[in-house]
């Protein structure tokens, strides 16, 4: 699994090409398959098992099942425990869970392997932030100095981008890679790395603990309202149930507009068992990645960062079409205009 990179000498950098072996591929062995009978519909009460990261932008699903807003729709929503990011595809495609939040670029991973599900719509937006110490400007002040995240993570795309376009590679810098938000985070604050690019609320207690340099945010290069994490359900949930994958889609909706009006009351939910961070952190971090469930607009941006992961060597091939399917989040806003509406003049603005 990935998360024990963080456990080797900074020094040593994972060969990328070995990253196809290891991850999604490692998981599908017999022993995790059988955790798929733990997967099951209860009597009377069906349950959806999610696999998630620990970003902002997973806040839909964790306030949706904290405050059991789907049980509404006839359903609890419950999230797994999952160690690190690179976890969250391998318990996707070995049906340990139905569905996830996930970073694209990782489910992108998982879906070019063979795994079988579709992006279904977005959990939340922006939000992907390269923080330096304060003596570092600007990403050619990182020419030798080590950057900390996670390995084919949306996070990992965004730095090689921003690389790209200053004229620079990955062989300019030394990618140091972490299991978690926590891990990356300490790492930064102890001075094992020199930067890093990590999500909302660690981004901003990095910055604000090492009164550090913010060299991107995202925007400038890919747009406003660029997605990060998104919906993934399993195929025979979508073919099986496409109604239990609907009503999470409209959970997902009501949090969205339940958090933007009031994301105090939102983190005050979470925070602690959700988000290691401190209250102050949280608040500072809500503005920066927000929630975003209609992400119809992003599916050309979403696969074009493949062509990044290609350039990596994270993946042979591009996804193909049916890696998005946006017809059941198309169908819902059609069905419940209401829920749309709502949050339809931000989701406009980005």
């Amino acid at each position: 699994m990935l998360g024990v990179i963080s456990h080797l000498p900074l020094n040593i950098r994972p060969n990328r090409r070995r990253f196809l072996g290891m991850g999604i591929a490692a998981a599908i062995a017999p022993i995790l398959l059988n955790a798929c009978s733990n997967n099951q519909t209860n009597t009377g009460n069906r349950t959806i098992r999610f696999s998630h990261g620990s970003g902002l932008c997973n806040l839909p699903l964790f306030y949706a099942s904290e405050k059991q807003l789907f049980e509404k729709y006839g359903f609890s929503g419950t999230t797994a425990l999952t160690p690190f990011n690179a976890d969250i595809a391998a318990q996707l495609a070995t049906g340990q869970v139905e569905m996830a939040v996930i970073p694209f670029t990782n489910a992108i991973a998982a879906y070019t392997q063979g795994a079988s599900f579709q992006v279904v719509a977005g959990s939340g937006i922006e939000g992907l932030i390269v923080v330096a110490k304060p003596e570092f400007k600007s990403f050619q002040d990182l020419k030798g100095r080590k950057i900390g995240t996670f390995q084919a993570d949306t996070l990992d795309i965004i730095v090689y981008d921003y690389l790209q376009r200053e004229n620079m590679s990955y062989s300019d810098v030394e990618m140091v890679y972490f299991g978690d938000s926590t891990e990356v985070l300490n790492a930064y604050l102890a001075g094992q790395v020199d930067a890093i690019s990590s999500i909302e609320p660690y981004a901003t207690k990095a910055r604000t603990s090492t009164n550090g340099n913010v060299l991107g945010d995202g925007t400038d290069i890919y747009g406003a309202g660029y997605p990060d994490c998104v919906v993934a359900a399993r195929n025979e949930l979508i073919q099986n149930e496409p109604e239990v994958v609907k009503n999470v889609i409209r959970t997902f909706f009501e949090a969205q507009y339940l958090i933007e009006n009031n994301f105090e009351e939102a983190a005050q939910t979470t925070i602690d068992k959700y988000y290691k961070t401190d209250m102050a952190s949280l608040l500072q971090a809500a503005q920066a990645q927000p929630p975003g469930v209609d992400i119809r607009g992003k599916r050309d941006f979403m696969y074009s960062r493949a062509e990044s992961m290609m350039a990596l060597n994270y993946i042979n091939q591009k996804p193909d079409e049916n890696f998005v399917n946006f017809s059941l989040l198309e169908q819902v806003i059609q069905e419940s205009p209401e829920l749309w509406q709502r949050v339809r003049v931000k989701t406009e603005a980005a």
